[in-house]
């Protein structure tokens, strides 16, 4: 919690309300903080971040050849057809492609990236790396890769494309993210929305332990928001490897999964509207 806070007027306001809403933090020390600080403990509620559904939404995306969403799947595989010819990759239909975004002010790890190329050769996978917005840059990473490894399986885009950005959540079927660990970070939420697993670069499998500080901050006085809940039962603890492994073993039941997610609304109208309307309903009636 910033400094300041503690030496305005927030802290009395808070202490007499009867309902708290923050939103999520990657410090669970800013929930300890206020519930300490200003006594919010039973009164204070986490709200999950959203999606702008009007820019991300694979139904109205006039981005997209053809759109699609959780009730009708067919357009995401036009949508993958169409991005494999635009960036020249080989097309045949059994081939999973996994897109790689990354945000803005973040570097690639390049030893892991470079350990997930190399795990996931043999699986016939193709890799499409590029930035989020026009904003991100790439360090050094992606040039030494594509020239260590000169595959025609890998693309790296070096330039921001915002209509090549839509399709690549549409067109992939897994987007490795950087974490799950920054609940700003829209990247794992726009995958779930367009059809694509979420997996993290680094899974938080490898120290046995779930989401450490997520979307909704799960502890005794608050159940987990829907996000969190999701991504700890279907992909925190995910390998790249066992994804590729799933979707080529049993299809119908990863179809199933994605759809599942896809369904979840995760939008500013979704969980983070429904916490703050329940935190004004409870209030009203008592």
């Amino acid at each position: 919690m910033p400094l300041f806070v503690l030496d305005s007027h927030l802290p009395g306001g808070v202490v007499y309300s009867n309902r708290v809403v923050i939103m999520s933090s990657i410090y669970p020390e800013h929930y300890s903080t206020w519930k300490i600080t200003f006594g919010c403990r039973g009164k204070l509620v986490i709200a999950p971040y959203g999606l702008d559904k009007s820019t991300w939404d694979p139904l109205t995306d006039y981005f997209l050849p053809e759109n699609f969403n959780a009730e009708n799947m067919n357009g995401k595989a036009v949508c993958k057809a169409a991005l494999l010819q635009q960036l020249g990759l080989s097309e045949h239909s059994s081939a999973i492609l996994v897109g790689c975004i990354f945000s803005e002010g973040r570097d690639l790890d390049e030893k892991r990236v470079k350990e997930v190329i190399l795990n996931a050769k043999q699986h016939d996978v193709q890799f499409i790396f590029m930035g989020a917005s026009k904003r991100s840059v790439l360090n050094q990473a992606p040039e030494s890769l594509q020239k260590e490894f000169k595959d025609d399986n890998l693309k790296f885009v070096p330039t921001y494309d915002e209509a090549l950005l839509h399709l690549v959540f549409a067109g992939s079927d897994i987007i490795l993210c950087q974490s799950f660990l920054d609940p700003t970070d829209e990247i794992p939420l726009i995958a779930l929305r367009y059809g694509a697993a979420p997996l993290a670069l680094v899974p938080d499998a490898s120290s046995n332990r779930s989401i450490p500080f997520d979307r909704s901050f799960i502890n005794q006085d608050h159940e987990a928001t829907k996000y969190s809940k999701l991504i700890n039962s279907s992909f925190v603890n995910m390998f790249i490897s066992l994804a590729i492994d799933e979707i080529r073993t049993n299809p119908a039941m990863w179809k199933r999964k994605i759809m599942q997610a896809m369904a979840h609304d995760l939008s500013w109208d979704g969980e983070c509207y429904d916490v703050h309307v329940e935190a004004y309903s409870t209030i009203k009636n008592m």
